[in-house]
């Protein structure tokens, strides 16, 4: 870093106090001129600190000082000022000073402080963080105990007093001995025997500082009945809907309510892991329909524990869409980002003509549908629906090749392998962009053209997962080549999941 600082001393008896700090009076004008290049702090290691160097150039005499001289050796300390004239144009005479640092043999991390300046002005404080020998690891990070229960040892490594405590499932998790120690040393902990299911417990282990270093995590076997959800979304005319879970026992799933004759479970029965496959009726009501499905774990044994869980299962109604006109009303909440710039027709929508693109970067979350008419033979038309992480869903109408263009920006997440289909371009056509629910908080994402499905994906951690449930988008719509009208796009809200 370079830096540059003029101090007019002459100025100086404006400032309260500053006379009865200075060491000697000043001639009224002088100037300094104090440049350095280095980083405003260091982080060194313990043993074989890396050195690093300091580059001063001044107008005066300067010094470079460490305030624990003890274990810090600056090769040059000192030096003569340059020629103003020199210094002010970058070419004054320039010191590069070496600065190393002694091994740290003390447990604790150490801080000094450089201090760069010269007689009357002080230009710079170097921050220094030199860490200590101290160690503390932990051999286990992850345990697993059967079922039965019994002792388990964690060991430690270390050079300083440690403590332990378990933080998590101290119900049937205790430390027997070693909730505290010196150096090296070993905690034995007691687990009672699990008569139900899987459980889990974590124990925290501390320096002498108290200062958390490591978390062991404890699973205890027992039966496990893990659904990814607890409530299952499906759209009004949604088909079909799955729900994933994970289990180490024979389990079934079954109706809360057998008069609930609107949808059906397809495979009812599992052992081990399995994904439910639910089919749905078309919901012609106006209001969402509930019902619930019980998981529950199944044994040849009367005794045996049963685990049981309760999904919901919450299918939408029908929302009527909302038509907007793209006239200039519309076009006013809409920013053109191109070279070209839509026309409005009366009568017949928005012309678009080749490098012509608008964006909105609030549009609410639901499905949409766009109409265009008029494209010419060498149009491609582009309708983007844009996410944070640079997730971007691209659904694009080639006019010259008559196929869709599908593409996506993944950012962090997976391709989700979507695929095309052919159009007549002499026709209008409507683009369409839906959105179902898929797991708790993620989306079942479907094209279509003309209100034919033709590709589909559903978000999830591993697959786009910046397309959430209810997250606004950032749209643009346009023409790249040739021209195309868009008469009107239709909006569909999201369903109120909670009513």
């Amino acid at each position: 870093m370079k830096k540059l600082i003029y101090i007019l001393l002459a100025a100086a008896a404006l400032l309260p106090g500053l006379q009865g700090c200075k060491e000697k009076e000043e001639k009224p004008g002088t100037m300094v001129d104090l440049r350095y290049r280095v980083e405003d702090s260091y982080e060194l290691d313990a043993v074989n600190a890396r050195a690093f160097s300091i580059t001063v150039t001044s107008t005066d005499p300067w010094t470079v000082t460490s305030r624990h001289p003890d274990w810090c050796i600056i090769e040059t300390e000192e030096g003569e000022g340059s020629d103003p004239d020199m210094v002010r144009v970058g070419k004054g005479e320039k010191t590069t000073l070496r600065v190393q640092y002694y091994d740290n043999t003390e447990l604790d991390d150490r801080i000094d402080y450089i201090d760069i300046r010269t007689e009357t002005w002080h230009g710079k404080t170097v921050t220094i963080k030199q860490k200590g020998i101290a160690y503390l690891t932990v051999a286990e990070e992850a345990v697993e105990i059967e079922k039965d229960g019994g002792e388990v040892e964690i060991h430690i490594e270390a050079n300083q007093d440690w403590s332990a405590a378990v933080t998590e499932g101290d119900s049937w998790l205790s430390i027997e001995e070693g909730a505290t120690g010196t150096l090296d040393g070993v905690i034995t902990l007691f687990a009672k025997e699990n008569p139900g299911e899987m459980r889990y417990a974590a124990m925290e282990v501390y320096d002498r500082h108290n200062v958390l270093m490591a978390t062991v995590n404890f699973t205890q076997d027992g039966v496990l009945l893990d659904p990814e959800t607890l409530e299952i979304r499906a759209g009004y005319d949604q088909p079909s809907a799955e729900l994933r879970v994970s289990s180490n026992a024979e389990w079934k799933a079954v109706k809360d309510n057998e008069n609930d004759t609107w949808y059906t479970i397809e495979n009812p029965d599992h052992d081990g892991d399995g994904v439910i496959r639910i089919t749905l009726k078309e919901n012609t009501g106006d209001q969402l329909r509930s019902a619930g499905i019980i998981l529950k774990t199944v044994s040849d044994d009367p005794e045996a524990f049963t685990a049981e869980r309760i999904i919901t299962l919450k299918q939408a109604y029908k929302i009527n869409p909302v038509r907007v006109m793209m006239d200039n009303d519309e076009m006013s909440k809409w920013k053109s980002d191109k070279t070209n710039t839509p026309v409005y027709t009366a009568g017949v929508g928005m012309l678009f003509p080749g490098y012509a693109r608008l964006n909105n970067g609030s549009m609410a979350f639901g499905s949409y549908t766009f109409r265009w008419s008029n494209i010419s033979a060498d149009a491609l038309i582009r309708l983007w629906f844009c996410y944070s992480d640079g997730e971007e869903i691209k659904y694009n109408l080639n006019a010259a090749s008559g196929k869709t263009a599908v593409s996506v920006n993944k950012g962090s997440g997976a391709d989700p392998g979507m695929v095309n289909t052919t159009f007549d371009p002499s026709v209008p056509h409507e683009m369409t962009y839906k959105f179902d629910p898929s797991g708790s908080q993620y989306c079942h994402v479907t094209l279509l053209l003309d209100g034919v499905e033709f590709t589909s994906f559903d978000s999830s951690p591993a697959v786009m997962p910046y397309v959430l449930w209810g997250k606004s988008v950032n749209m643009y719509l346009g023409v790249e080549t040739g021209s195309a009208v868009l008469e009107w796009y239709e909006y569909t809200p999201p369903m109120n999941w909670d009513e």
